[in-house]
């Protein structure tokens, strides 16, 4: 198979078994990226209270993650929401998606609850619990600050401790896993952190074929004033889409019902930048 490894780590903080299983190529070919194969994983536990020791949460990658493709170090977190109480995931990017992938997983599944805090190290194959009590109860720029010499790391504050029900993950100290209160399912476990590396590389099918589609997007990404311009994303992230969303009539508003908002330049990269 190329571009996934084909492989998913399990592990129960209440037993402490640590395992893997095999993913079959037909399962990540009809349920494609981190969300697909993700929800995927979800359809035996979807009725499970969210604070339930046995609800998985499952930390998904797509088959372009690992490549050059650009952007591709992206996750999805999947869970059942403590806010909505639906199932629910929440999209991430910085570079825990591609330590995740190095250490040759295309998912991590957590289950069970640990009976102290504890945070989980990943080496490739070699995954350890360790003792978290220390860390509890700082927060995540402090947490990342402490792991990051051993890897990427995704963690939880004092928020998602408490089960506070819309608390973010956050990866790499900045980056968030911000829908559905996946922070307080993490809580709940009493897993304060996962911090991950690895060496693995995945393959690619066709090499120079996929180098001329990633030239392709490349092109076009230099070419847009979102992406590249001075006042773009390298300026203020995803908050400078949202004037264009804005003057699209594109956001949605009051649960769906209206799709414009006018006051949403209270939020936007520049107005954010000035208050």
């Amino acid at each position: 198979m190329h571009s996934w490894h084909g492989k998913t780590l399990s592990i129960d903080l209440s037993t402490g078994k640590i395992g893997t299983q095999g993913l079959s190529e037909e399962l990540l070919t009809t349920h494609i990226g981190g969300r697909g194969l993700g929800m995927a994983m979800m359809k035996d536990y979807f009725k499970l209270d969210p604070f339930d020791a046995h609800m998985p949460m499952i930390f998904a990658v797509g088959p372009l993650c690992g490549t050059p493709a650009p952007a591709s170090s992206r996750m999805s977190v999947v869970s059942r929401s403590p806010l909505t109480n639906t199932i629910t995931d929440s999209s991430v990017g910085g570079t825990f998606p591609l330590k995740l992938k190095a250490a040759g997983y295309d998912a991590l599944v957590i289950t069970g609850k640990a009976t102290s805090p504890v945070y989980i190290a990943i080496q490739n194959d070699r995954v350890e619990l360790k003792d978290a009590s220390q860390l509890w109860g700082k927060g995540c720029l402090e947490t990342n600050k402490l792991l990051e010499a051993s890897g990427s790391s995704a963690c939880i504050g004092p928020a998602g401790e408490k089960l506070v029900r819309f608390a973010n993950i956050m990866v790499g100290g900045a980056n968030s896993a911000g829908r559905g209160g996946l922070g307080a399912v993490m809580g709940s476990k009493n897993l304060k952190a996962i911090v991950v590396d690895g060496t693995h590389k995945v393959s690619i099918a066709d090499s120079s074929a996929f180098k001329k589609a990633q030239d392709d997007v490349m092109r076009l990404l230099r070419a847009s004033p979102v992406v590249m311009g001075e006042l773009g994303l390298g300026e203020y992230g995803t908050a400078t889409l949202v004037d264009i969303v804005g003057r699209r009539r594109m956001a949605p508003t009051e649960n769906f019902k209206k799709t414009f908002f006018p006051d949403s330049g209270a939020y936007s990269g520049p107005g954010i930048k000035k208050t």
